[in-house]
């Protein structure tokens, strides 16, 4: 039996991918720290739309557990035909005043988590006729952030992995893309520490089932690189159009710390 993987699945975008791919009747594995979390969420998409769900709770800061997931996959006879790794986390503020244990916990998560869940499942996606790569980035990935300079590092990064992965992987028939969501009405500015800023405008956010919805159907249609909505759009195009100086004064002006 074939199954989507999302790690992060038990909130936010995670959560809302998992509602959408269950209501076209994909298969899941679902996995995050939450047990009680993912059994809950495991057992309302199964009833409702009939689709088969295994959960895996489990830190993702734990460097062994993709290898334990892979090999639980295996040893159960899971066949992973998609792969959405979405699992990622925030960090706001001064560069030297943040934990640095805090800060290279948030490169574990968000991007050497990526790449080493990307590296084991590789060799079971080659062996669909067709599978894919779902990679969760940011718009944060076209700017450089002060105050956010390492979360926007991960994000840059997750990107251009992505997009080069891609071209890679196109004669295996293992089709790569990266999503990268503009500001989502989650609870990731609050975990981030960003209520107070701008950027948490109810006004400006897409719901997660919005950025949910797109990401797979750009991801079933093969699109490599998705970003959700009109302005978000815009403002990457924008991002690439001038020079990094005059962007990173911009998008400082948005993230400064008041006072």
């Amino acid at each position: 039996m074939k199954y989507t993987l999302i790690t992060g699945a038990s909130r936010g975008i995670g959560q809302a991918m998992a509602e959408y791919c269950a209501s076209i009747r994909f298969n899941l594995i679902l996995i995050a720290r939450s047990k009680d979390k993912l059994e809950e969420l495991g057992y309302k998409l199964s009833e409702k739309h009939g689709v088969d769900v295994k959960t895996y709770a489990g830190d993702l800061t734990d460097t062994n557990l993709p290898n334990e997931i892979y090999n639980w996959c295996v040893s159960n006879g899971h066949q992973v035909n998609m792969l959405i790794n979405n699992v990622g986390i925030g960090l706001y503020g001064k560069f030297e005043e943040l934990s640095i244990e805090e800060q290279l916990k948030l490169i574990q998560l968000n991007q050497i988590t990526t790449v080493t869940m990307t590296h084991k499942f590789i060799p079971m996606l080659r062996q669909s006729e067709k599978s894919h790569i779902l990679n969760v980035a940011s718009t944060a990935c076209y700017q450089p952030i002060p105050y956010m300079a390492v979360y926007a590092g991960t994000q840059a990064f997750i990107q251009s992995f992505s997009l080069a992965l891609r071209e890679e992987l196109k004669l295996y028939n293992v089709k790569v893309s990266c999503v990268c969501p503009g500001p989502t009405s989650t609870d990731f500015f609050e975990r981030a520490g960003l209520e107070t800023l701008p950027v948490n405008s109810s006004e400006i956010k897409m719901t997660s089932d919005e950025v949910a919805e797109n990401a797979i159907e750009g991801l079933l249609d093969n699109v490599g690189e998705i970003v959700p909505g009109t302005s978000n759009t815009l403002g990457a195009y924008f991002s690439k159009l001038f020079p990094n100086k005059l962007v990173v004064k911009t998008v400082s002006g948005l993230f400064s710390p008041k006072g």
